[in-house]
């Protein structure tokens, strides 16, 4: 099934994710991804025991947006990761609307038979940009910087005890970047790996002497 999904830059997409939280008309920290879905958008989130060992993903938005289906496991004991898995599929509603109004799947069993037949870039171009969404929503840009720019004091020490053991930026960059990162999670409430992307993707390291 070709679907021909457009490519969108990186700054595409955070247009569309800051607009998102725009329209949301809630500015808080952590971002209420559940509430906006739940009320905002009337999107139902359904928990599906063992959809991510049988299936091997966390969750899957219907092609009608009527809901979301969210591995029960992740949805009762990985806050986080059920937080991401929100915050991605309902960028397939921002993004990939008229893409996926061209199919049909409202269960799990025809949401299997739609992911075996999707023309496989497509399908990459899809998750791609729902995973950059995803971040991109949970840890806006304007509040990451602030956030960051708020901790890295924090890591001085860190830093200075590396170079007075001679070890280079390069090499002590890493071991900031996730002492920042596990720092700022408990903020967002988004896993480590998540803020180390998204600091990455706006260079924020950059800002680390």
């Amino acid at each position: 099934m070709f679907l021909d999904v457009e490519y969108l830059k990186y700054k595409q997409i955070a247009e569309e994710a800051a607009k998102f939280l725009k329209e949301t008309g809630d500015h808080s920290i952590p971002v209420p991804i559940e509430h906006i879905i739940d009320f905002r958008y009337g999107i139902n989130i359904i928990p599906v025991p063992g959809l991510l060992d049988s299936f091997e993903t966390d969750g899957f938005i219907a092609s009608d947006f009527s809901c979301i289906y969210i591995d029960n496991f992740v949805y009762e004991r990985r806050y986080y990761r059920y937080r991401f898995t929100l915050a991605h599929e309902i960028a397939h509603l921002i993004l990939h609307e008229r893409y996926l109004n061209k199919c049909k799947f409202s269960n799990v069993a025809e949401w299997k038979t739609f992911h075996s037949e999707i023309d496989a870039n497509d399908h990459s171009k899809m998750e791609t940009q729902g995973y950059c969404f995803g971040g991109l929503v949970l840890v806006p840009q304007v509040e990451l910087k602030k956030y960051f720019m708020e901790y890295l004091p924090g890591v001085m020490p860190l830093i200075e005890q590396a170079k007075s053991k001679g070890i280079s930026r390069k090499d002590y960059l890493s071991y900031v970047k996730d002492s920042l990162a596990a720092s700022l999670s408990p903020i967002f409430e988004v896993s480590i790996d998540v803020l180390n992307r998204r600091i990455d993707f706006d260079s924020l390291g950059g800002l680390i002497p």
